[in-house]
């Protein structure tokens, strides 16, 4: 885990502190509402998953688990070019959900290939590994 994460983690739980005094002055329903999600995005786990090459179509799948709905996803799946990575796939959801992303290829072609999550309004991120095919 990366310091940025750490830091942003204690950003996000001292934000969620509340003083004894301000919870003696809130309705008891508006308590139970709002540690909801506060309870969800802590079991909240996600990423990308390898690409991989299936026939002339490479693919990588990425998730999101025990997420609330007010935390969106983009999956992007990339190939690496002399310019830099290019965008081939992107699916974007919200909360818990999977997304499958996939590019055809042409035969005879190799090209390095990875996948990534990032989170929105947070915008952490989480990159595969890096994988490279010929295509068949």
């Amino acid at each position: 885990m990366s310091i940025r994460t750490i830091s942003a983690i204690l950003a996000t739980a001292a934000a969620l502190t509340v003083s004894p005094a301000a919870l003696a002055a809130t309705p008891a329903t508006t308590q139970t509402e709002t540690a909801a999600p506060a309870e969800s995005a802590a079991a909240c786990r996600w990423g990308p998953n390898p690409p991989y090459l299936g026939g002339g179509t490479v693919s990588a799948t990425v998730w999101a688990s025990g997420c609330h709905r007010n935390v969106t996803f983009t999956g992007v799946l990339q190939r690496k070019r002399w310019y830099g990575w290019q965008q081939l796939d992107r699916e974007r959801w919200r909360g818990t959900g999977a997304a499958s992303l996939s590019k055809g290829c042409k035969r005879g072609t190799t090209f390095t290939y990875r996948a990534y999550v990032v989170t929105w309004p947070a915008g952490f991120s989480k990159t595969s590994p890096q994988r490279r095919f010929t295509c068949r």
